[in-house]
């Protein structure tokens, strides 16, 4: 990783990033190294199977998404309502043996495909392989987005335009990959007092409505832009990556082979930054969530962030995520003006 290039957000909105032919050429060569390697790996695959109208295919105008799942009642009505109104006109989801009433939900849902395997998250190289599953099912060569359940991807003026107004002005840029820094959302109070049940669909950030305005940086390797801080940064000591790229253009069925933070083809992960994902943690059963996830032990590195998480919140009840750079989400015409992102 080179050395950090920009604190971030910057009010002049996410820079081209300069790279040099030598950069450039060094990104292609590892992303056709890194993709035959990858094809060579026996069983880079996991058996998934269709549950309720089985797999249907995909037409030339859809805009697909891809999302995995386990145990998600709370958020599936939010989550489906925002995707829906900014142009997702079909879901591809696989089921992690959720116990609560998320299948029966999603397969109410004229507009999801649903999946279930008989590995977990974990087995399959923390979903990985699913994603890699579904793209062979799908097709190639067409636009996507993947999200976790508890992502919600804006971008300016995203209230009134649309997925495929956006893909356009993408396209015409050039961009493949849409890079969006995730951002940890919290309440104003104790998280103790933030419940969010799943209920309406009334979206996450009228509960959990404050964000970090500062505080992160921007870093390049020769693969992807990594992104740092946040109030996990700030409060929990987590150093984790917060760059996804959850909109792309789809050219190899290894795209999410490597990483959802590195997608392949390495080369097209230099892009300005045109998106965010706004990400929804920390609720009043955040503790008990956490708690779950350690106990599940399907996570990376052992669920270390949740184990954090746990030792914090644990120790505290009124616990709060507010910090001298915290904000109250109003709208994207905000989070462009602060810099977090920029029309294409």
């Amino acid at each position: 990783m080179s050395e950090t290039i920009w604190a971030f957000p910057d009010t002049k909105g996410s820079p081209e990033i300069k790279r040099s032919l030598l950069q450039r050429l060094v990104s292609r060569i590892d992303s056709f190294r890194i993709e035959a390697r990858l094809k060579r790996r026996k069983n880079q695959t996991a058996v998934i199977k269709p549950l309720g109208s089985g797999i249907r295919p995909l037409h030339k105008n859809d805009i697909p998404l891809i999302f995995l799942t386990r145990n998600s009642v709370s958020f599936l009505p939010s989550f489906l309502a925002h995707y829906r109104k900014i142009g997702v006109t079909r879901f591809l989801c696989i089921d992690d043996r959720s116990s609560d009433a998320t299948r029966d939900i999603l397969l109410e849902q004229p507009d999801v495909d649903l999946f279930e395997s008989p590995a977990r998250y974990g087995e399959a190289d923390r979903g990985k392989f699913w994603r890699h599953e579904l793209l062979k099912l799908y097709g190639i060569d067409r636009w996507y987005l993947n999200v976790d359940c508890d992502e919600y991807f804006i971008y300016e003026g995203y209230e009134d335009k649309n997925l495929p107004e956006l893909i356009a002005e993408l396209e015409v840029k050039g961009i493949r990959h849409c890079p969006a820094p995730m951002i940890d959302f919290y309440p104003s109070g104790p998280l103790s007092s933030a419940i969010f049940d799943g209920s309406s669909d009334i979206m996450p950030w009228t509960i959990a409505d404050m964000f970090d305005a500062a505080g992160y940086h921007i870093s390049v390797s020769n693969r992807f832009m990594s992104l740092t801080g946040g109030p996990r940064g700030r409060i929990l000591d987590e150093h984790v990556e917060l760059m996804k790229y959850p909109l792309l253009y789809v050219e190899t069925p290894m795209a999410f082979a490597s990483s959802i933070h590195k997608p392949l083809p390495f080369y097209r992960n230099f892009s300005p930054i045109c998106g965010a994902l706004l990400h929804f943690k920390f609720f009043s059963d955040a503790l008990i969530f956490a708690q779950a996830a350690v106990a599940d032990g399907q996570y990376y590195g052992g669920a270390h962030i949740y184990k954090n998480v746990v030792d914090v919140l644990g120790s505290n009840e009124n616990a709060s995520l507010t910090g001298p750079d915290s904000l109250v989400f109003q709208s994207s015409r905000q989070f462009a003006e602060l810099g977090f992102f920029r029309r294409p």
